[in-house]
Order: C-alpha cells, then sequence, then structure tokens
C-alpha cells in the first residue's frame, strides 16, 4: 500500500545520508526530532541514525585503541612500541610501575572487548570490556578519518549557506510598491534567517563531539552536580559514569559500564503474560515514578543549575536497577554539554507564570524583548509586535487546554489547564526563525526531550500533567529570584496586585488556589512552603504590613467620629485578608 512506499522512500532517504557522513547523519538527526516538519514515517527512519548505523571493522577499532594508549608520548618519553605489547607479555616491557599499570589495563581492554559494538553511530561506535580493578567498561572509539570529512562538509556547506543567505529580496509589484515600501526597506534579503551564523554553529557543535577529551570534561563537569557519588545539586541525583581519563585521548573514551535499560522501552510498562496484574501495576508505577524523575532532572537542568545535557533522547537515558532493588536515572552521551543563560530562565518561569496564572499574552511578548530574546527592532514594529501578540495567543490557546468553564463559581475561571507540551513546542519551532527568537544552542533539544519524556508518563498514566512537576521551580524561583532580575521581581507583584499596584486579595485568593490545585497539596501546605524560604517571609510581611496598613488607614475616620474603634468590624475584616479561605 501507500504507507509501505511512503516507508521505503524515508529508509531510503535515511541510507543516503548515513553514506553522505557524519555532518548529514547529524542534519538527518535533527529532522528526526521535528515530526512537525517531516512525515512521522520519514522521522521514524531517521531516528535508526542515532544509535543503529553500520559499523566499521573491529580490528580497526583495535588499532585505533592501541596505536591512540600505547604510541602517543607522555611527559616527554619515547612511545611505546607497539611491537612489544603486540608481540610479548606487559611483563617483559620495562617501564615505571604507573605506565605498566597503563599497559595492563589496555591489554585487558583489547583483549576483553566484545566481538561486535554495542552500539554505532556518525562519529564513532560503541564495545563492552573489562578491565581488571575497574570492572566492566564501555570503550568509544571515533571512526577513521572522520574529521576529514566534516572538515570538508563545513567548507561546502558555508559555501552554500552564504550564497543562499546573499540573495536579494524579491522586488515588489508596481501596483503594490507604494505600499509595501517600508517593508521592502525592512528586508533587503531573500531570506531573512542568518543561515551564515546557524551553519557556523551547526558545524561547530560537530567539531565539538569530534574531541572526546572534550566529552570527558563534559561528563566530570555534569558528574559534579548532578552525580548519585558526589554530585552538589539538591534536585537531582542521578547514575553519572565514571571517566578513567588517563585511558581517554582525542578518539578514544573509555568510562564506566551501565547496565539498564532505555526510557524508551519503558512505556508499555511490563507486558509479561506470566506476571500477576499486581505486578503489572507495580512495574508502571515504577517507570511512572522514574519518567518524573527524568522530567524533573531536565527540568532542574534547564532551570535552576543551567548546565544541561544537551540531547537527553529517551534514548539515552537509562532505567538503572540499585542493589537495594530500587531503580534510578542513568546518563549516557555527553558529546555536547550546553548552558542556559540566566535571562533564558527567567524568561521561562515568568511566561509560564504570567499565562497559566494571568493569562496575559501581551505581558509575555514584552517579558521577551525585556529579556532581550527577540531583537530590539522586532518589538519597535507595532506590526511585527501585534503579530508576536497573535502568534503567542494562538499558541497558548491551543497547548493549554482549560477545563470548560460551568459558569458556577471563581474556581472555574482560574482552573489549571492540561499542558499539551508537544504542541507548545512545534509552534514555538516556528516561532523561533519568525520573529528571530535568540535562544541557546540545543535548547529546543531539551523542550522536544521534555516533550518525549511527558508522552511517556502518560502513556503510563493518562492524567499525569508537566505541570504538577513545573511548579516547584516556578515558585522557588519567583521567590528567590537569584539573578536580581527586575522582569521575575515585577512578575511576582503583577500576580498579587491590581493594575493601581495595590494588595488585590482575589488575586491572592486565586494563586494560592491554582497553586494548590498544581502541586496537590493543600492550600495551608503552599503557604508553609512559600513561608520557609527567607523571601516568602519577606513578601508576607510586606504583605501584612500594606493590609494592616490600609485597614487603619480606612478606619481612622469613622474611628473620631464615633470616639472609639468598630472591634467586630476589625476581627471580620482581619480574618477576610489573613487566613485566605485556607
Amino acid at each position: 500500500g501507500g504507507e509501505s512506499i511512503t516507508l521505503s522512500h524515508a529508509q531510503r532517504l535515511a541510507l543516503s545520508l548515513e553514506k553522505l557522513g557524519p555532518t548529514y547523519v547529524k542534519f538527518g538527526q535533527a529532522l528526526g526530532s521535528r515530526p512537525d516538519v517531516v512525515p512521522p514515517s520519514l522521522a521514524g527512519a531517521l531516528s535508526t541514525l542515532q544509535d543503529d548505523m553500520e559499523p566499521f571493522d573491529n580490528d580497526v577499532a583495535k588499532e585505533i585503541i592501541l596505536a591512540e594508549l600505547l604510541l602517543r608520548e607522555a611527559n616527554g618519553k619515547d612511545p611505546i612500541s607497539l611491537s612489544k605489547s603486540k608481540g610479548g607479555t606487559v611483563a617483559e616491557v620495562e617501564e615505571e610501575p604507573e605506565e605498566q599499570a597503563m599497559l595492563k589495563d589496555v591489554e585487558a581492554l583489547v583483549s576483553t572487548i566484545t566481538d561486535k559494538p554495542v552500539a554505532a553511530a556518525s562519529i564513532g561506535q560503541v564495545y563492552k570490556a573489562h578491565i581488571p580493578g575497574k570492572g566492566d567498561v564501555a570503550v568509544k572509539v571515533q571512526r577513521p578519518g572522520v574529521r576529514m570529512l566534516v572538515e570538508r562538509d563545513a567548507e561546502l556547506l558555508l559555501t552554500v549557506a552564504s550564497f543562499v543567505e546573499s540573495l536579494p529580496a524579491l522586488p515588489s509589484s508596481s501596483s503594490s510598491a507604494a505600499a509595501d515600501d517600508d517593508k521592502t526597506k525592512k528586508q533587503t534579503r531573500l531570506i531573512n534567517t542568518e543561515i551564515v551564523s546557524t551553519t557556523k554553529e551547526f558545524m561547530s557543535r560537530i567539531f565539538e563531539e569530534l574531541d572526546y577529551r572534550k566529552e570527558a570534561s563534559n561528563i566530570a563537569q555534569f558528574s559534579s552536580l548532578y552525580s548519585r557519588r558526589d554530585g552538589t545539586s539538591k534536585d537531582v541525583s542521578v547514575i553519572v559514569p565514571k571517566v578513567y581519563k588517563e585511558l581517554c585521548t582525542e578518539n578514544v573514551l573509555v568510562m564506566e559500564w551501565i547496565d539498564g535499560v532505555k526510557l524508551t522501552d519503558v512505556a508499555g510498562g511490563n507486558n509479561n503474560t506470566t506476571t500477576t496484574e499486581g505486578q503489572r501495576s507495580s512495574t508502571v508505577e515504577e517507570n511512572l515514578a522514574l519518567v518524573k524523575v527524568a522530567i524533573d532532572s531536565t527540568l532542574s537542568q534547564l532551570l535552576v543549575e543551567g548546565i544541561l545535557h544537551a540531547d537527553p533522547h529517551a534514548g539515552n537515558l537509562l532505567k538503572v536497577r540499585l542493589e537495594d532493588d530500587s531503580v534510578t536515572l542513568g546518563y549516557l552521551d555527553f558529546g555536547i554539554v550546553s548552558t542556559i543563560p540566566e535571562q533564558v530562565r527567567d524568561a521561562l518561569i515568568c511566561s509560564v507564570a504570567l499565562q497559566v496564572f494571568s493569562r496575559d499574552v501581551d505581558a509575555v511578548s514584552s517579558l521577551f524583548g525585556e529579556l532581550r530574546l527577540i531583537p530590539q527592532h522586532v518589538l519597535d514594529d507595532d506590526e511585527e509586535r501585534a503579530a508576536l501578540a497573535e502568534a503567542l495567543e494562538i499558541t497558548f490557546e491551543n497547548s493549554l487546554l482549560y477545563p470548560d468553564a460551568t459558569g458556577t463559581g471563581e474556581d472555574d475561571a482560574t482552573a489549571i489547564p492540561d499542558l499539551k507540551f508537544d504542541r507548545l513546542l512545534d509552534s514555538l519551532s516556528r516561532l523561533v526563525p519568525r520573529f528571530q527568537f535568540d535562544l541557546p544552542p540545543y535548547f529546543i533539544n531539551n523542550a522536544r526531550a521534555l516533550s518525549t519524556l511527558e508522552g511517556i508518563a502518560k502513556s503510563l498514566d493518562p492524567s499525569f500533567n508537566v505541570l504538577t512537576i513545573m511548579y516547584p521551580y516556578a515558585l522557588s524561583r519567583l521567590l528567590k529570584n537569584p539573578s536580581k532580575s527586575e522582569v521575575v521581581a515585577r512578575t511576582l507583584q503583577s500576580l498579587i496586585r491590581s493594575e493601581e499596584g495595590k494588595i488585590d486579595r482575589t488575586k491572592i485568593r486565586r494563586l494560592l488556589r491554582d497553586s494548590a490545585l498544581i502541586s496537590g497539596q493543600s492550600k495551608r501546605r503552599v503557604v508553609w512552603d512559600v513561608l520557609k524560604t527567607k523571601e516568602g517571609r519577606i513578601l508576607a510581611r510586606g504583605i501584612a504590613g500594606e493590609e494592616v496598613g490600609t485597614y487603619f488607614g480606612k478606619n481612622n475616620g469613622k474611628n473620631d467620629a464615633i470616639g472609639k474603634p468598630n472591634t467586630q468590624k476589625r476581627k471580620t475584616k482581619k480574618k477576610r485578608w489573613y487566613y485566605l479561605d485556607l
């Protein structure tokens, strides 16, 4: 039928990209993660480019390992002879104890390496081996000649990008020339997108992945923050492989082997027909909890630390079972670790807060400008600004689905929406080039990974809402404002004050109610979470002080006229603002 023909064409394209080399494979991988751009059959075919490519010869891989680890000069000494390592035992090589230990490790690694790679990607392939004293290890070996291919591709692609970017804009027709005069002045090129800079960024990331020493450093950096062993993050504790730097070079990477199941394989829970219903239910709960940890981890990297794994798709995340039979999350593939600037983190939190709690699209579009995520000339153009607000409104209407209001009370006007992350990302992906958003590299990759993880979570629990996990991060960043951003401070105040700048009790009650609904906690617990932070206590004291001052200010005139304060009204008034219907 038609589907098989479409799938066949998709597979042919994937195979063609594979034959063209690593640059085009990376391009195919990027396309494969964009189901809004390519059809599902093609996206599925391109997904095989991640770790299911044609491997190169095992003997070649062993030669690369030996050449890299034994024939390099160390501390100005002569290279260790490859013939000695091949023709005699390690004991016959007269070297220092440290070098003898190194030789033993290399000999063990090469002699125990698997017959076939466990994974083959565009830049390298991975084997499993065993080193006494270190245990099972993963050995990543770079494809021979790959750097030369990438350099050639970079030169070709930059030439094409320069040509396309230089194409002039099409002239306006005479009938509409006058009407379009301003627009013509603004657009002098046929394609306004900065193709050359985008190509340079794309190629620089590939070159970065070509140096396995950089990946070893990335693992160390990621581990220092998030590892169960010695990570400093209060929010994330995951399995990160230990790197054996003495066995790492530009083309060889040796690290701890992690046994686990990819998160791509947990969506269906346990389909074993021999298990009981209770066991299957337990497995589903276990998998759901792990997926939530994966989402939690990605959000913490995006919003708190700002140091993140640049490609956390479900194939790079493992379900790892510990000795006590509990499970935890493991990370693989650290070719790129990206940084998220403070202003981007602020923009994410503030835009979510403004839209979810206030549904204020105009404020969201202004916020992007204040945080310099959109060029000023776009915001200064009234038509462009209006187009941005309209595009954002459509985006939020499609991705934030509010329950049908029944009109029976105030709660209906502020019901918590179901966030459709996949729809949100597909829409935002189209807005980025249209309005020239300035986002950090691989930001969309991480956001799309969240969408994939959300999909897995919903397959395990249809009622899952990612907002319940985002809530603590939003609350913490709004209250603590670690970047001391005026935008964050102003956003928080807009959620509790009227347009006149006065404390708005209705807004506070709604904020408490919505926060309770999102977090699944009581309103009293939400208040307690706020008061546990120094910034929350300062905010609460400020609100209380203003309310008390407002109350006494209103009653001073009445007290003077009557000669004594109306204590009954004071008690009623005090209860109304203080308890906030908790």
